[in-house]
């Protein structure tokens, strides 16, 4: 009987895992501090309100949930850490990595300092495990004090003397150009982010711009978020539409999927329009370009939001509703129209080939 050996995992594989692990433990941490900081900042604009000098127990409530949400994104920078390096090298390295992540955010190393860390913790631990062998008596010792003792020392040491300097200097060097970009290239910044978002919907490319811009957000820079986030409802949005207005290109599974594209693009999730990439691989260039479109849009309008949202929520909260709406729109349509051109040539090519071979089998 053959055997089925099971392919082993490159360090990248495993590296690009670990970062996954990180990235799926600090979106929840994120969005629920950014969210909180979000409604109360809204309840302030809207109503006019100074919370912090307002005496009614409404404005004492939101000022809570504002300081709330502050509470949640300070944890962004320790959660990333603990958990890439916990994807590196399991719970041994969480307590590490907490601590690296606080040190990474009091320093100002800012996101790719509690990334770098994680990182660093990670192998560490990894190698500790592996080399450091103790009497079966004392093997408990290992994950439970050596490890989170010298491990953390000796990674703080390395980022507080060695790294964490030049990360400060990149990090202030990085934010300083973000804020000091002028609105041509503010656009073309969101141009690329909202490509990245809209190429390969839900794969690493838009993970890797989602996860830049979270990272920016929690530094107080909010227009990556805003480009990035709009952009992930417009390929499953536009393509849920064509669904709908041109129904008689598309099989009965993928009006279906249309409609549960619609839906989903509503909350924020772009993997809905994944069907009709497998259908015809070239509606990847039209999502790249309509997400494209909307985030240079909005950045260009300059309708931010200040929270991690997406969908409609997002739209809601934009600083802009009408021209928040626009570039949704705008985006939106380019990806409608486009995909039922696409949709129409297949379709008829289809049709052209089978009326071919009809003629063919009955010649014979």
């Amino acid at each position: 009987m053959a055997l089925l050996l099971k392919k082993e995992k490159t360090e990248i594989d495993k590296l690009r895992e670990a970062l996954m692990t990180g990235v799926s433990y600090m979106i929840p941490v994120i969005v629920a501090g950014g969210m909180m900081l979000a409604f109360g900042s809204l309840f302030e604009t809207l109503t006019g309100v100074d919370l912090k000098e307002s005496n009614s127990l409404a404005a004492q409530l939101i000022n809570d949930l504002k300081t709330f949400g502050l509470y949640g994104l300070t944890l962004l920078f320790p959660v990333i850490a603990a958990f890439v390096g916990f994807g590196l090298a399991g719970k041994p390295a969480i307590a590490p990595g907490l601590i690296a992540g606080m040190l990474a955010r009091d320093m100002q190393m800012g996101f790719l300092g509690a990334l770098l860390g994680g990182l660093m913790v990670g192998y560490l631990v990894r190698w500790m495990l592996a080399n450091i062998k103790l009497p079966k008596e004392f093997r408990s010792l290992l994950p439970m004090v050596i490890i989170p003792l010298i491990g953390s020392a000796i990674i703080l040491f390395v980022m507080k003397y060695i790294v964490g300097y030049p990360l400060i200097a990149l990090n202030t060097g990085l934010e300083n150009w973000l804020v000091g970009m002028s609105g041509g290239n503010k656009v073309v910044m969101a141009a690329v982010l909202g490509a990245m978002v809209g190429f390969d919907l839900g794969g690493p490319i838009n993970k890797a711009a989602i996860t830049v811009s979270l990272g920016l957000f929690a530094q107080g820079i909010f227009e990556p978020v805003t480009a990035s986030h709009i952009a992930i409802m417009i390929a499953p949005f536009g393509i849920g539409l064509s669904t709908i207005f041109a129904k008689q290109y598309y099989s009965k599974e993928l009006q279906e999927n249309g409609r549960a594209a619609l839906m989903m693009s509503c909350v924020g999730i772009s993997e809905g329009a994944i069907p009709f990439i497998l259908a015809n691989p070239a509606l990847i260039i039209i999502n790249t370009v309509g997400s494209a479109i909307s985030a240079a849009m909005v950045i260009m309008f300059d309708s931010i939001v200040q929270a991690p949202a997406a969908g409609i929520l997002a739209l809601i909260l934009s600083s802009n509703f009408f021209l928040y709406f626009i570039s949704i729109a705008t985006g939106v349509a380019f990806v409608a129209v486009a995909t039922t051109v696409l949709m129409k040539r297949q379709f008829t090519k289809q049709a052209t080939e089978a009326e071919t071979q009809q003629q063919a089998a009955k010649s014979a």
